[in-house]
């Protein structure tokens, strides 16, 4: 039996909505998704892992992950997930670079700094972010990496408990004594 559509677990979609929405689902033969005003490239088996271009920013890789997840190519949803850490996210942010000359644009005063705005993630995002490098790192039976992920997810304000207890793809993690004592805290 060959299904048209998938289901893909997207935590931070549903966070950065702030709804109890936990799921959605993709048609196969769908080659993008909007979601807030985003447009995101989606990818499939048929396409290959990598045959569309590589994620430019964090949602990308997230996408890009779940998929890889879905279709049981773990070992590189792991490598999408934690290069997806080190990609724009949604949070806009300035650096500031340098230290000028001439006058400052506030009091008067001289000097002033020209800055940089990039575009971080935030704490969704990294929730997100540990949390699938969680669940696919359980999926290749990588516990102590696992536990650690979650742990780190946990860090950044992931507290839906109940998920991480029922969540298939952390079953390798279940009843392990890293988990445990992690659930104990």
């Amino acid at each position: 039996m060959m299904l048209s559509y998938q289901t893909i677990l997207v935590v931070s979609f549903a966070l950065l909505q702030n709804t109890n929405i936990n799921a959605f689902t993709i048609p196969k033969n769908m080659n993008t998704i909007s979601f807030g005003g985003m447009q995101t490239q989606l990818y499939s088996e048929s396409q290959g892992a990598f045959s569309g271009p590589s994620p430019e920013t964090f949602r990308e890789a997230e996408v890009l992950g779940l998929r890889l997840m879905q279709e049981g190519q773990h070992d590189q949803a792991l490598k999408v997930f934690q290069n997806g850490l080190k990609l724009p996210g949604s949070r806009t942010d300035i650096i500031r670079t340098k230290i000028s000359s001439g006058p400052s644009p506030v009091g008067g005063a001289t000097g002033g700094t020209e800055g940089k705005v990039v575009q971080t993630l935030d704490e969704f995002e990294f929730q997100a972010a540990h949390y699938n490098i969680a669940c696919a790192c359980a999926s290749l039976d990588k516990i102590s990496e696992s536990c650690a992920s979650l742990e780190q997810a946990f860090k950044y304000g992931f507290d839906n408990y109940a998920t991480v207890r029922a969540d298939p793809d952390l079953s390798s993690v279940h009843g392990t004594t890293e988990f445990d004592i992690l659930m104990e805290r």
